[in-house]
C-alpha cells in the first residue's frame, strides 16, 4: 500500500527529471562557452566574468528570499572553505578545456563520486558497501580508458581535469560537513561572492582588454550557469536524490553534443567505452547503500561551481 507522499513523489518525478536534465545540459553549455573563450582570455579574467554573470542572476533572487543571510550564512568559515574549493575546481576546469575536448574534460571530472566514496570512511565516517567499492574500481577504470595516459608525456589538460574532480570531491565532502546549514541558494550565492572576491585581485593584476562581444559571452556564460543551478535545485526539491541519480550523468552526454556542435569534436570509440563505464559505475555507486545516497544527495545540494 502506497502513501499519499509516495504517490506525490512519483507524480513529480518526470518534472524533476526534466528540470535536472535541462539544468545539467545548460551547465555543460556554460562549459562550452568557457572553452570558446579559453583561447582568447586568461583564466583569471574569464573566471571573474563568469562569476559576475552568475551573481547578476542569483544575487537579487537570494537577497530577496533570504536577506542578510546571503552575505553572513551559518557556518561561514566552512562555507568559505567550500567556496575556495569550487573556485579551485573552476580554475582547473578552464585549464583543462584549453587542451582537451569538452567531453573528455567533463567525463574525467566525474572522478569525483569515486574520490568521495574512497575518502568518506575516513573523513565522514560513512562506510562503503562491497557494491560501492566495485563501482569505485570500475569507475577509475573508466576514467583511465578516457584518459589513456601516456606515462612518457605529461598532459596538462588531463592533470587539470583530474584536479577539477578532486577539488569537487572535497567540495562535496565539505558540503556534507555543513549538513544543510543553509539553503542551497544561500550557499551557492555566498560561494560565488567569495569566489569573485578571491579572483578579483588576480583579474586586476592580469587584466587584458575585453571586447564588447567577449564581455557579452562572459555574462551569458555566467547567467547560464546560474540558471542551470536554479534548475538543478528545483529538480532535487521535487524528487529524491536516489531517484534522480541515474540522470546526473546527462552532463557528460550533453558535453559530447556541445563539443560536436561548437568544436566538431567527435569522441572516438574508446572514449565512448570509457564514458559508458563511468556512467554505469557512477549509477551503481549512487544507488548502493547510505553512502551512495549521500553522494547523490550532495550532487543536488552542491549545485554550484
Amino acid at each position: 500500500m502506497t502513501s499519499a507522499n509516495d504517490d506525490a513523489d512519483r507524480a513529480s518525478l518526470p518534472v524533476a527529471v526534466l528540470l535536472l536534465v535541462a539544468g545539467l545540459a545548460t551547465a555543460s553549455l556554460s562549459g562550452a562557452f568557457l572553452k570558446l573563450m579559453a583561447a582568447e582570455l586568461n583564466v583569471a579574467v574569464m573566471t571573474f566574468g563568469r562569476y559576475a554573470g552568475y551573481l547578476v542572476v542569483l544575487l537579487p533572487i537570494a537577497a530577496w528570499r533570504y536577506g542578510r543571510q546571503v552575505v553572513a550564512p551559518p557556518a561561514a568559515a566552512t562555507q568559505f572553505l567550500r567556496a575556495t574549493l569550487i573556485l579551485g575546481a573552476t580554475l582547473s576546469f578552464v585549464f583543462s578545456v584549453r587542451y582537451l575536448p569538452l567531453a573528455n574534460t567533463v567525463a574525467i571530472l566525474y572522478i569525483y563520486p569515486f574520490v568521495v566514496a574512497l575518502l568518506s570512511p575516513w573523513l565522514l565516517g560513512e562506510r562503503a558497501s562491497p557494491a560501492i567499492w566495485f563501482g569505485v574500481v570500475c569507475g577509475f577504470l573508466g576514467i583511465l580508458i578516457v584518459m589513456r595516459p601516456d606515462l612518457g608525456v605529461i598532459n596538462v589538460g588531463t592533470i587539470a581535469a583530474v584536479a577539477t574532480g578532486v577539488f569537487y570531491a572535497f567540495h562535496i565532502i565539505v558540503t556534507r560537513k555543513l549538513a544543510n546549514a543553509a539553503p542551497a541558494l544561500v550557499s551557492n550565492t555566498y560561494m560565488a561572492l567569495v569566489a569573485i572576491a578571491l579572483i578579483s585581485p588576480l583579474a586586476w593584476a592580469w587584466w587584458q582588454p575585453v571586447s564588447l562581444n567577449q564581455a557579452a559571452v562572459l555574462f551569458v556564460m555566467g547567467a547560464i550557469n546560474a540558471v542551470s543551478h536554479l534548475l538543478i535545485i528545483s529538480a532535487f526539491a521535487r524528487a529524491s536524490a536516489p531517484a534522480l541519480a541515474p540522470f546526473t550523468y546527462t552532463e557528460i552526454v550533453a558535453a559530447v553534443g556541445w563539443g560536436l556542435l561548437f568544436f566538431a569534436d567527435i569522441p572516438d570509440a574508446i572514449t565512448f567505452v570509457g564514458i559508458a563505464v563511468i556512467i554505469a559505475s557512477g549509477v551503481l555507486v549512487s544507488q548502493s547503500g547510505s553512502l551512495g545516497r549521500l553522494i547523490a544527495r550532495r550532487r543536488g545540494a552542491s549545485a554550484g561551481g
